[in-house]
């Protein structure tokens, strides 16, 4: 939905409502009236009216975030995104408001044209004109007694005409069978098409529901889920001779040299960057779904013995050095995927 619909929306419920950027808009009531040229009574309605003024609040933002199911943040980069492109189309032309009115550039200046009034007012929707006419005023001619058609038309007019006849279409029982068979291959695909969505709505909403659906499989099939091998790159040790020099031995007592610790080079070191976590494994797994929905594919559940604690840390993204992982961070705080007090751990593998 364009964001001009939820302005007008909100205009429903306040008197005057700010948008970061271009100003602030109020609704105006325009009384009722009495026509007399029409003789007739038009109800109040509302219009609005635009003040090129910033007003800080958040109310537009907010209500754009509850909408849209996104954070405040987000809420206001769009916001600032939709305002830029209506002064960019206002210069070339007009912008059209949703149903309160249009924007166009005049002499530098942004300018708004409203409506005569706002459609689908909920304060006086249904509200009919109603027909008065005052004292000692003429009837339109519409409502003169109509004049007496020629009785020797209507008695031409009521002659019987001939007698057609009857002729009986041919019945195909074939073709109506075929338009039955097709009604119900299309319920079937319906139903077919309703019962993915709903598990889709299930798996990715409720992810928790599948759990227990595996495990009161294993339970009852006594099978468990194989371990996947996980492959690690490691250094394997050089197994190329190397020829020792001939020791002479000193008959003078040495005192024993200690030998030099080994250097284990197996060891890696990865930067994860970790953007919530959560008390339990299924809400781990929960909160990483939320994630992936938003196209991050590098999403995962750290286990305690990569990254210990008392909670499950989602890590958005695996990488080999400290700056790699802060440049994606970077990234994704700006376009809102992943909150701002996200962070970065090392992990020793």
């Amino acid at each position: 939905m364009n964001l001009a619909d939820y302005l007008s929306e909100l205009l429903a419920q306040y008197e005057e409502v700010s948008v970061p950027g271009l100003g602030y808009f109020v609704r105006e009531r325009v009384n009722g009236f009495y026509n007399d040229k029409d003789s007739k009574f038009y109800p109040p309605y509302h219009r609005v009216k635009f003040v090129p003024q910033p007003k800080e609040d958040d109310v537009f933002t907010q209500y754009v975030a509850d909408k849209k199911n996104i954070s405040l943040a987000s809420s206001k980069y769009f916001a600032e995104k939709f305002v830029a492109k209506l002064k960019e189309q206002a210069l070339t032309g007009k912008y059209l408001f949703a149903d309160l009115g249009l924007f166009y550039t005049a002499q530098d200046q942004l300018v708004f044209k409203a409506n005569e009034k706002i459609t689908d007012d909920p304060a006086f929707y249904g509200y009919p004109p109603l027909t008065v006419f005052k004292q000692g005023q003429t009837i339109n001619d519409q409502y003169t007694k109509p004049a007496l058609a020629d009785p020797a038309a209507v008695a031409a007019s009521q002659q019987p005409k001939p007698v057609q006849p009857v002729v009986d279409e041919p019945y195909f029982e074939e073709e109506a069978e075929r338009k039955r068979g097709l009604s119900i291959w299309m319920i079937i695909l319906i139903a077919v098409t309703a019962l993915a969505l709903a598990v889709f709505g299930v798996y990715k909403f409720y992810p928790q529901v599948f759990d227990k659906i595996g495990a009161a499989y294993h339970s009852i099939t006594g099978k468990t889920d194989a371990d996947v091998p996980v492959y690690r790159h490691e250094v394997k040790a050089d197994t190329t001779t190397v020829k020792k020099p001939v020791v002479v031995k000193d008959t003078v007592t040495k005192a024993a040299t200690p030998a030099a610790p080994v250097v284990d080079t197996a060891k890696h070191v990865r930067f994860d960057l970790i953007a919530t976590s959560s008390k339990t494994e299924w809400r781990a797994n929960a909160e990483a779904q939320k994630f992936k929905a938003k196209n991050i594919d590098d999403v995962k559940v750290l286990s305690k013995k990569e990254a210990p604690g008392t909670r499950f840390k989602i890590s958005v993204g695996t990488f080999t050095t400290a700056d790699a992982a802060e440049a994606a961070k970077n990234v994704l705080v700006k376009a809102g995927k992943i909150p701002q007090d996200s962070y970065i751990i090392q992990i020793n593998q």
